[in-house]
């Protein structure tokens, strides 16, 4: 069956017209702090007073259940002419392992694409201001799906660690979007790792390309504690940051609608 047969493809444009913005996180490969910073995100436009859905698509490791302190043992979705996300607060969240209950799933090529449809094309968002999506890392099958089938709605950002290792995999990444018509709102510098020095350096490098930079997530001791909690997660340095990269975000989208 073709792209232009498969009626999942039809659905999910159906399940996403009530979504204003769509913000995929991307990164260009795992462990850099994406899955953390697209929970903050989420709770940080939450607090701003906007309809969040949060979206993971990290079949491979999804984690945004175990930030959240999710059960997803005894996590039930409700179905009605499809499937409702988890409601956490006013923020909803789906994920594969509500399905999968965190067992791995070894698939590859179209078996993956038929499993992104199929979650896509279930899942009633309903009116949102933003969905935030963690991507898998790098350009991979299931991330260039959500290129394709959310790019009206999109406004991506690219998470970066502090790392002189970082940038070119990090300007590459923006290039390649950039290739493909989708220049991303911006990149988030996450300082895990390296002196004031190398931070510099990192910051100058990738501002140099003309890609812009929304901010900085503050090396955070206690944020290993907070996961499980949300409230605990709002009252982190990392998340106090976000926050005021989520009123960046916002004042950007504002000011390409204008």
């Amino acid at each position: 069956m073709s792209l232009e047969e498969d009626p999942r493809v039809y659905s999910i444009s159906v399940r996403i017209r009530e979504v204003s913005t769509i913000i995929p996180v991307m990164s260009y490969k795992g462990g850099v702090g994406k899955s953390t910073i697209s929970a903050l995100l989420s709770l940080a436009l939450d607090e701003g007073g906007y309809k969040v859905g949060l979206l993971d698509l990290d079949f491979t490791n999804p984690s945004i259940h175990r930030i959240f302190g999710i059960d997803i043992e005894t996590a039930t979705l409700r179905e009605e002419k499809g499937v409702l996300p988890l409601e956490l607060g006013n923020i909803k969240v789906m994920s594969v392992a509500f399905f999968t209950k965190d067992n791995t799933l070894p698939l590859r090529g179209s078996e993956l694409d038929s499993v992104f449809k199929e979650l896509l094309s279930i899942t009633i968002w309903g009116k949102l201001d933003f969905l935030v999506v963690d991507m898998p890392p790098g350009l991979s099958d299931i991330a260039l799906d959500v290129l394709k089938y959310f790019r009206e709605k999109m406004r991506p950002i690219i998470v970066s660690a502090s790392s002189i290792l970082s940038v070119a995999p990090t300007i590459n990444l923006a290039k390649m979007m950039r290739e493909i018509k989708l220049n991303p709102l911006g990149v988030i510098i996450n300082r895990g790792v390296g002196t004031e020095e190398v931070y510099e350096n990192v910051l100058r490098s990738i501002a140099e390309r003309g890609i812009s930079i929304l901010g900085t997530v503050e090396k955070d001791g206690g944020l290993d504690a907070s996961y499980g909690n949300t409230l605990r997660l709002r009252r982190t340095r990392a998340y106090s940051s976000v926050k005021k990269i989520s009123e960046s975000i916002e004042a950007s989208i504002k000011k390409e609608i204008v």
